[in-house]
């Protein structure tokens, strides 16, 4: 979607009569329903930029795009796009525009510190008018096939060159060699480079064809998406997970009507493989020749999915980070949006919301079922963890049926792939959790799954660490401990995670904390932990969940002030007035959330689980619930535990060890 386009001379004439920001405001408000927060720079940088492109000598009738949304997603919009020919190519100049007046290099790969929000790190923008080329020649078949050359580049109009220049620093050099940089000293060299790309009128309509071009799979993103899956053992599917995948795709791919909307559904639990089967779809939808994404609300679940897929090459990286999209976007009611968005694969779907940080629609939900000819949701329901997390089965099937969708019989994944395929040590996490009472344990404490619970977290930490010779270890932690919006980047000296004598930093922020190779010395959370496994996990358990009057609890108070994820409680509880029954419900709510946090804590490694409870009662009875986990008949005592709603009832138990 192009938001403004004109001639160079019609550009120029809006600039100088002052109605290229009300043009702008005006068509953004048609197109999209909102107005961008950075419109109050539109008028300085476009000004700025007219001022470049006034004094080439190119044609006056090249085109010039303002605010091309590349894809339909809405968030990769490009600030500037000129079409032109050289001669012989038509060529498209992608530009990104930048007031920055100072910025500086940093240790992560293509990032900058960059002088917004007080100091952030952020994307070269180099780097961000690359990405917005390889958008286009993934997805434009048009394009492609006309032969359109894309270049992209940035524009710092502010900021003149230091010696030495950070921006341009060797670590830079080869994304700089494909994408090139222009400061506020380059004016004339950057009218040159207009001069030498696009001094005429481009042969085809350029801009017709990025706004109206067929949007198809280009067939060397094809081939780099096999590649990324052949021989990666972590997206191999195995017995029920192949059988669901073999059916969901005849199902999508073959088995529906096109001219309307479809909703697809696959429950599963921890480790039943969504995840693995989403991968494979996506892969097997663009083998089609089918237009899909990949949607995940939490960006650390992609940000590790696109490390896994794209094994260290920067193409691939690429390609995925291409490929897999937030859900913050989607709400946006732009045109033709349910065509380039043909299949969207929604996963980790019950951590969608209706209300977020940042986000402007109602229903992540309903966004993703409107905003596609076919949506596939990937869900458990368990697994929400925050008191805005709303994906649920029944939201998705009111939102078929609000906007005419045919919504298909949910698919069930039950096979367990994590804990050793330990489904005994889920039940048996549920029941100790007093989640729910479960009684099928399967006996996995006889040596099926590793499971140790520590007096001292720094002795967890030790024998975590001799389990991490393939870097597949890793620590993580409740929200009882701070997590600060600034401090968190690599080489900080604060620990923010102290626990006995062991301290350490959340991970570090900007990074893939997952894939890091000294991801073992930081400590993640449930945000950077959701949705993936590694071999061997140790869990911190804070002093928010606690074990008292045979009962396991959850006490919000004890969370971090900067907990974020059960923000909202504390005002539906005062809107409940004396209503004791809607107290209780709030109550139970947040308990639940907090449980269901460990539980999914908990639920991370493959091989073991390492533990530690700040409460000592909590780390006794899980010591002494263990017992049910194994099949000798050891002499045990008898315990009293309590559900929701429920009278006690004893359980067999391990004495208390004495340590």
């Amino acid at each position: 979607m192009i938001i403004y386009q004109n001639t160079k001379s019609g550009f120029i004439d809006d600039v100088d009569n002052n109605v290229l920001q009300p043009s702008l405001e005006n068509a953004f408000k048609a197109k999209t329903g909102s107005i961008p927060a950075d419109r109050s720079v539109w008028a300085s940088e476009y000004a700025q930029f007219s001022g470049v492109l006034r004094k080439a000598e190119v044609s006056d009738d090249i085109q010039v795009a303002i605010e091309y949304h590349v894809s339909s997603i809405g968030r990769n919009r490009i600030d500037v796009l000129l079409a032109g020919s050289d001669g012989k190519n038509d060529n498209g100049l992608i530009i990104e525009l930048k007031a920055w007046d100072k910025a500086d290099s940093t240790e992560i790969e293509n990032m900058v510190f960059a002088p917004v929000g007080g100091g952030k790190i952020k994307q070269h923008p180099s780097l961000q008018a690359r990405q917005y080329k390889g958008m286009i020649m993934r997805f434009n078949q048009d394009i492609l096939e006309k032969g359109v050359q894309m270049h992209p580049s940035a524009y710092l109009f502010n900021l003149r060159r230091r010696t030495p220049e950070p921006l341009e620093d060797k670590r830079y050099e080869n994304l700089l060699a494909e994408s090139r940089l222009f400061l506020a000293d380059d004016v004339s060299m950057l009218r040159h480079y207009f001069e030498e790309l696009i001094p005429k009128k481009a042969t085809n309509d350029v801009l017709f064809l990025l706004d109206q071009g067929r949007w198809r799979p280009a067939d060397e993103l094809i081939s780099r998406v096999e590649s990324m899956l052949e021989g990666n053992e972590e997206f191999q599917l195995i017995d029920e997970q192949d059988e669901a995948f073999r059916i969901i795709r005849h199902q999508v791919l073959n088995d529906v009507d096109r001219t309307h909307r479809h909703v697809f559904v696959v429950e599963g639990g921890p480790g039943t493989g969504k995840s693995v089967v989403a991968v494979r779809l996506l892969a097997e939808v663009l083998k089609k020749k089918r237009m899909a994404f990949f949607v995940a609300p939490n960006k650390a679940f992609r940000d590790a999915l696109v490390d896994s897929l794209s094994k260290g090459d920067r193409r691939y990286r690429e390609d995925g980070e291409a490929l897999f999209k937030s859900s913050w976007s989607f709400h946006q009611s732009d045109y033709r949006k349910d065509e380039r968005n043909e299949i969207l694969i929604v996963d980790e779907a019950h951590r969608l919301k209706d209300k977020a940080y940042q986000y402007k629609g109602k229903s992540m939900v309903e966004d993703m079922v409107r905003s596609a000819r076919i949506s596939v949701f990937f869900i458990d329901e368990s697994q929400r963890v925050s008191w805005l997390d709303t994906g649920s089965i029944s939201a998705i099937k009111d939102a078929a049926k609000k906007f005419k969708a045919e919504f298909h019989e949910p698919m069930q994944l039950k096979a367990q792939f994590r804990c050793n395929g330990s489904t005994g040590y889920l039940n048996w996490l549920d029941d100790v959790l007093q989640i729910r009472p479960t009684g099928n344990f399967e006996n996995w404490g006889d040596g099926q799954y590793e499971f140790k619970v520590f007096d001292k977290a720094e002795d967890l930490y030790e024998a975590l660490k001799t389990k991490n010779d393939n870097n597949k270890a890793r620590l993580i932690a409740g929200y009882s401990w701070p997590w600060p919006t600034k401090g968190r980047e690599r080489g900080t000296k604060v620990m923010h995670v102290q626990a006995d004598g062991l301290a350490l930093p959340w991970n570090y922020d900007g990074e893939s904390w997952a894939g890091s190779k000294d991801g073992i010395g930081q400590v993640g959370c449930i945000h950077t932990s959701q949705g993936l496994e590694f071999d061997w996990m140790g869990v911190l358990i804070g002093d928010d969940l606690a074990y008292k009057d045979e009962r396991v609890h959850g006490d919000p108070a004890k969370r971090a002030k900067t907990d974020a994820s059960l923000k909202g409680w504390k005002g539906e509880f005062r809107d409940a007035g004396d209503a004791l029954t809607k107290q209780k419900v709030i109550l139970d709510r947040v308990d639940n959330i907090i449980k269901s946090t460990y539980r999914v804590l908990l639920s991370r490694g493959r091989k073991g689980c390492y533990v530690w409870c700040k409460d000592e009662a909590l780390r006794e009875y899980l010591k002494q619930r263990l017992i049910l986990a194994k099949s000798s008949e050891s002499k045990v005592a008898k315990m009293n535990v309590v559900y929701k709603d429920e009278v006690k009832h004893p359980i067999a138990a391990e004495p208390a060890i004495d340590n």
